[in-house]
């Protein structure tokens, strides 16, 4: 009976030494917040950090089309919209550029700044569902063959509010 309870005790200090050997793990969760003005894609997912252009030999490359949202703090202010640069695709392995152009709905968007009309984007004044859908294009400028090769560049699409 001795040796019974000395097994006991033992396997009873075991499970009490097994549990106090625990894990912790520490996640860093990061936020980039903009309080007046963001742009997603029309389901509320981020906008992708990258997008493939298929091409057509003897045609061109197809327009890239994804369906955006903004979202604004004030649906009675209207947006700028306007591109940092001219967006141009670089052949990286060989030569050759390819110039690109963009639309936001019905609007071309140049390095220029567009008005997108805050009456239009946010019909029902809320801002709490986002803008109406648009659909962000992104299309070669002239449609036209391509020499073979990696082409990449980038887009960067520039939103601000109006201040008035």
């Amino acid at each position: 009976m001795n040796a019974v309870m000395k097994s006991v005790i033992a396997a009873i200090a075991f499970g009490v030494a097994v549990n106090a050997f625990a894990v912790e793990k520490d996640i860093t969760v990061n936020a980039t917040v903009d309080s007046t003005l963001d742009m997603t894609l029309s389901d509320g997912q981020p906008l992708p950090s990258s997008v493939e252009m298929q091409y057509t030999p003897g045609v061109g490359l197809a327009p890239t089309t994804l369906e955006t949202k903004i979202w604004s703090n004030d649906a009675g202010k209207d947006i700028k919209a306007s591109l940092a640069a001219t967006p141009v695709l670089n052949n990286t392995t060989g030569s050759g550029t390819v110039a690109l152009a963009v639309k936001l709905g019905t609007q071309a968007i140049t390095p220029a700044p567009s008005t997108l009309d805050s009456a239009t984007l946010f019909p029902t004044g809320e801002v709490d569902q986002g803008s109406v859908t648009l659909p962000l294009e992104i299309i070669q400028a002239t449609t036209e063959p391509l020499n073979s090769g990696n082409y990449t560049g980038m887009v960067s699409l520039v939103l601000t509010q109006a201040t008035e």
